[in-house]
């Protein structure tokens, strides 16, 4: 009789010590699986990130080359506009300066070289007088124009400031709820692993009692 209590007694402590050990293995396989799901999430969010990353720069890229291609057709315009206007100057001026010299031919008071310093005169203060008014109106469109760029690129650099932002919020309040969650999953199985054992041991001292009494 003594050697079946004995026997029942280290089977008991073998089963706390195995529901212990299988508790331990199931803990540490969890944790092995957790960890590669989490390494597994930070390669898609970097991937994720990259690939947002590369399509800003390229977005951005594309934005420069509009705004240098219309930079070039404006200049191209401008300079086309100055020599058609230049262009007309001078015929207007020519035929001036001809219908000049025809009436001081015509008219005998008026000396020919005064007539021709006159003329020339008018041509310069004509010709001066337009280009600045050109030269006001180019840099004022330059002027609107390079604030509107500067405007939009401000804009797009806000916003993808912005989404990166709330990414890196979003990443890391998720890295703070795996955390937490990851300790109060290892405490849960701590306590129960602990009520476990604490119950078997009850078990167990109520058996020696038992046993003791009826050996008594």
């Amino acid at each position: 009789h003594r050697a079946k209590l004995d026997y029942q007694a280290k089977k008991t402590a073998v089963a706390v010590i195995q529901n212990y050990f299988r508790s331990y293995i199931r803990v540490k396989v969890e944790r092995e699986n957790f960890l590669a799901v989490q390494k597994s999430v930070r390669i898609i969010q970097a991937a994720f990130r990259g690939m947002k990353v590369r399509e800003r720069l390229k977005s951005l890229s594309e934005v420069n080359m509009v705004a240098s291609a219309k930079q070039s057709a404006f200049y191209s315009c401008r300079t086309e506009a100055q020599c058609a206007a230049v262009h007309g100057s001078a015929l207007r001026t020519q035929k001036w300066h001809g219908a000049s010299l025809v009436t001081c031919s015509q008219e005998a008071e008026y000396p020919q070289r005064e007539a021709l310093v006159a003329t020339q005169r008018a041509f310069c203060e004509m010709v001066t007088r337009k280009l600045e008014t050109q030269k006001c109106a180019a840099l004022r469109i330059q002027y609107f124009l390079q604030m509107a760029v500067c405007r939009r690129r401000f804009v797009q650099q806000k916003r993808a400031a912005v989404t990166l932002q709330q990414y890196f919020r979003t990443w890391q309040t998720r890295r703070q709820f795996l955390l937490y969650r990851k300790a109060a999953v290892v405490l849960q199985n701590h306590h129960r692993a602990f009520l476990s054992t604490k119950h078997q041991r009850q078990v167990y001292l109520q058996i020696r009692s038992s046993i003791i009494m009826i050996q008594a």
